[in-house]
């Protein structure tokens, strides 16, 4: 989202009463984008969908709260966060956990708890939930994530095929052969296929959409399924940078709605459920970071702002969390003084003391900038402040606001 975007939103002045009332380093996010964005996405999804909110994406209690409070259901990856919904009142019924490195004391409080579904993602992780099952006398209700072979996810981020993600193809006979043996203790529930993130295509998005069900359609053929869910995972894509048009809503609603309502589903029970699961999506467009500039210096070659937040704050906007290409977040700042007659090329640098800390590459902006003014980074709602190595330096954590 650009700023211009975001301001017709949330109106500049607010933003900036908000940022200078706050102690920075500060993350500041704002429900009424979050409820925008669910209602958007809510707005795309044929009947019987069911959309969780990815909480690896903004885990903040406060966001979660307010996502709970819309319906939303909750997809979680750790045993915290699994506390985390469990605390926040999720129901049960509406929690899937989902990660393929989950470790026994976090697969006892799923089953514990008795959530909708643990999908599995080796064959181990099968043999040690029925084990689990039989020694305490419980049933867990597992989903089976597939990483299927062939096909490439049109995702800039990839979750399958070579990756650590799901049970192979090869291995599904033997998965299930597992499932139906521990029956007793086991209630199979359906398909998960999370191919990758970003996607920025609404077309594209359509065609992941358009293979999951084929391929579920072809595991309940060939090894005589009945399923209660499919789950086409997240990847919903926003554009951080702010340069690619935004995902064409209108044209995903149409391709999903004749996806599902042209009697290509007919293979599916009317009670299947379809479930999505995003994160960024739903938040990343909600937040700004907001940092308070500590020096304008210059050197050999560049002039630098030097802010008192960095990279172990908002990793992301540093280069991190899957980018290979750096490129600047959308970004805004408060200055004190108006008026100006040119622009400055600045980098901007955290306070760390390595030379990664960098935040922004030369960025074009007022030539009266001073030091105690103030950078805001844009779309910085999803994967900023629980995605970044906070205790590098020690330095104390930034503040949280939900307005």
């Amino acid at each position: 989202m650009k700023k211009e975007e975001f301001y017709e939103i949330i109106p500049q002045k607010e933003v900036e009463e908000i940022v200078k009332g706050a102690e920075l380093p500060a993350f500041i996010y704002f429900s009424k984008i979050i409820k925008k964005k669910i209602r958007e996405l809510a707005s795309c999804l044929p009947k019987n969908f069911e959309i969780h909110y990815a909480f690896k994406a903004n885990p903040n209690r406060d966001v979660l709260q307010i996502v709970k409070t819309l319906g939303l259901g909750a997809d979680v990856a750790s045993l915290g966060e699994l506390i985390l919904a469990r605390d926040l009142g999720y129901p049960p019924a509406k929690i899937e956990f989902t990660g393929p490195g989950k470790t026994t004391e976090e697969l006892i409080m799923a089953i514990d708890l008795g959530v909708s579904s643990i999908n599995v993602e080796s064959i181990s992780e099968i043999k040690k939930i029925a084990s689990i099952c039989k020694a305490r006398n419980k049933k867990a209700h597992l989903g089976v994530r597939v990483n299927p072979k062939d096909r490439s996810s049109f995702a800039s981020m990839k979750m399958n095929r070579h990756t650590q993600f799901g049970i192979i193809e090869d291995d599904l006979g033997e998965a299930f052969k597992l499932l139906k043996e521990a029956r007793d203790h086991i209630v199979f529930t359906g398909i998960h296929m999370h191919l990758g993130s970003q996607f920025m295509e609404a077309e594209k998005l359509i065609a992941n959409f358009k293979f999951i069900l084929e391929k579920a359609r072809e595991l309940i053929d060939v090894y005589q399924l009945k399923i209660e869910k499919i789950n086409f995972g997240g990847g919903w894509g926003i554009d951080m940078f702010a340069r690619k048009p935004s995902l064409n809503l209108s044209v995903l609603k149409e391709g999903l709605k004749e996806l599902f309502e042209g009697g290509r589903d007919k293979a599916f029970d009317e009670k299947v459920r379809f479930i999505v699961e995003p994160g960024r999506f739903l938040v990343a467009e909600s937040g700004l970071y907001a940092v308070e500039i500590l020096y304008r210096k210059k050197g050999y070659q560049r002039e630098f702002l030097v802010v008192n937040g960095g990279m172990h704050q908002h990793y992301a906007a540093a280069g991190g969390i899957g980018q290979v290409i750096r490129r600047n977040y959308e970004v805004d700042i408060l200055i004190e003084e108006k008026k100006s007659e040119g622009k400055t090329s600045y980098f901007i640098s955290g306070c760390l003391c390595i030379p990664d800390d960098i935040l922004a590459t030369e960025l074009e902006l007022p030539d009266t900038i001073n030091e105690g003014d103030m950078i805001l980074f844009f779309n910085s709602g999803a994967y900023g402040l629980s995605a970044s190595p906070l205790k590098f330096l020690s330095h104390p954590l930034p503040k949280e606001i939900v307005v």
